[in-house]
């Protein structure tokens, strides 16, 4: 209940009536149960610095600040963390008894949405619509992620997009290139493109028949992401897919970025599950705006184990113990991968690429859901795919195995390399853009840091025995 004490976060932008951020941060206080409260308020560029007067004034613990404000606020903070320095755009703003400082989390939401779907953006040709706020985050995550980047922007702000790239390759030490945006240049660059980056409000409610590319521009093969997620599948995405791209709604770079910020405003950690529930169900009404699950599927009882986790937490072997302690069939997601295959996933990595592995490990996570009594050991990528832990949940209770990343790195430099790695990505980047999602898909968490399979195994079984849905 809000009193004196409730601690005032919110948004500022303009427009924000189709903002999903209060939905996401009330549900998130409710689950957390501390006495916050999370506000829109709608901005004009011209009340900007008063509204951040304001803030300090009124005590208001913390705000997300988006569209068109990200790097017009800078101006009037008090500090800048590091990364929002560099990247010359904040997003989040917190309160720390009268001092403002400004935070970015636009960047890591932005890198995660990409591992999520199976995109490594090292040395990949990047074609970036935009040099606002949202782009900034955007361009310094590419950059320090070895992209070559060509940044549009329309004549009348092209300069935006100038000094964009200047700081890019002072941060970064990357080369960037600036183009006008029009008809001729998009054509030439779209050509030879393998990412395109939409950091426009270009489809943004209410204006949801504008796009920035035009459809014959959009070749099968392009990944097309579009930072705007009302409504969530824009006329761009829609164009693009039915073109044969992999697209990219915004909503989860939404939702990453507004955990995080959440994180530094109140110290916890946030609920990310619960946050991406939550924004789901605004944009899709008909799941009653509170959970995308059903009844349905939360009375289901569960026979199957399955454990996720980083490469080399011990989901194999640990899996094995566990099926051989409670006489249930193993199976190894990867295993089953291959024989869908017919080859080994090395040779899928190598000859068909990630995308094609990643369908694959989709349908047969679909497959082997759908069976009973299983102990099942997943994939490293499996979580960060929203489809397979909703279809793993409902015939499992899905397993974190959390080790340390000292750990990780030595139990994985001590065996074959693995074909994720194969190509130089770097290891403590993955866990990170990772972890978030085995500890939103999770119902039980084990640490297999300093423990034995067995004990792990035995933990796993004595934290089932308390899980009221999970049948033996």
């Amino acid at each position: 209940m809000i009193n004196a004490g409730t601690k005032l976060c919110g948004v500022i932008g303009d427009p924000v009536k189709h903002t999903l951020s209060p939905v996401m941060h009330n549900r998130a206080i409710a689950e957390l149960g501390i006495d916050y409260a999370y506000l829109a308020f709608n901005v004009k560029t011209s009340n900007l610095g008063a509204s951040i007067e304001g803030m300090r004034a009124l005590g208001i613990r913390g705000l997300n600040v988006t569209i068109p404000h990200k790097v017009a606020v800078v101006q009037f903070l008090d500090e800048l963390d590091p990364l929002a320095r560099d990247i010359g755009a904040v997003n989040t703003i917190v309160n720390d008894e009268g001092k403002l400082k400004g935070y970015n989390t636009d960047a890591a939401g932005f890198l995660q949405s990409l591992d999520a779907a199976g995109f490594e953006p090292m040395g990949k040709k990047v074609v970036l619509l935009g040099a606002g706020g949202a782009a900034r985050a955007m361009g310094f995550a590419l950059a320090q992620a070895g992209s070559l980047i060509t940044i549009l922007n329309r004549k009348p702000t092209l300069p935006q997009a100038v000094i964009l790239s200047n700081n890019l390759e002072r941060t970064c030490g990357s080369k960037v290139t600036v183009m006008e945006l029009n008809a001729t240049n998009l054509k030439t660059v779209m050509a030879e493109a393998e990412l395109l980056v939409n950091a426009t409000s270009a489809g943004m409610e209410p204006a949801v028949d504008e796009t920035a590319v035009p459809t014959d521009l959009l070749k099968p093969g392009i990944t097309v992401f579009d930072v705007v997620y009302t409504p969530y599948e824009t006329r761009l995405l829609k164009e693009a897919a039915a073109r044969g791209c992999q697209v990219i709604s915004g909503l989860e770079m939404l939702v990453s970025q507004a955990a995080l910020a959440l994180e530094l405003w109140t110290g916890m950690q946030a609920p990310l599950g619960v946050m991406r529930e939550a924004a789901i169900s605004a944009v899709y009404p008909g799941t009653g705006g509170t959970s995308v699950k059903t009844p349905e599927i939360e009375k289901t009882e569960k026979t199957n184990v399955a454990l996720v986790g980083f490469m080399g937490a011990g989901k194999t072997a640990v899996g094995k113990a566990l099926a051989r302690k409670m006489g249930k069939p193993f199976a190894d997601l990867d295993a089953l991968v291959e024989k869908k295959a017919g080859k080994s996933v090395a040779r899928i990595f190598k000859e068909d690429g990630e995308p094609v592995f990643r369908k694959l490990e989709k349908a047969s996570t679909t497959d082997i859901a759908c069976k009973s009594g299983r102990v099942i050991a997943c994939g490293g990528g499996v979580p960060l795919d929203p489809a397979n832990i909703t279809a793993l949940k409902q015939s499992s209770v899905v397993v974190y195995l959390k080790t340390s990343n000292t750990e990780i790195i030595k139990r994985v430099s001590s065996g074959p390399v693995r074909p994720l790695l194969a190509d130089g990505k770097d290891i403590t980047t993955l866990i990170a853009a990772r972890t978030p999602f085995y500890e939103q898909s999770a119902d039980i968490t084990i640490d297999t840091t300093r423990i034995t399979i067995e004990c792990v195994a035995e933990k796993i079984i004595e934290r089932l025995g308390k899980y009221e849905s999970f049948r033996f």
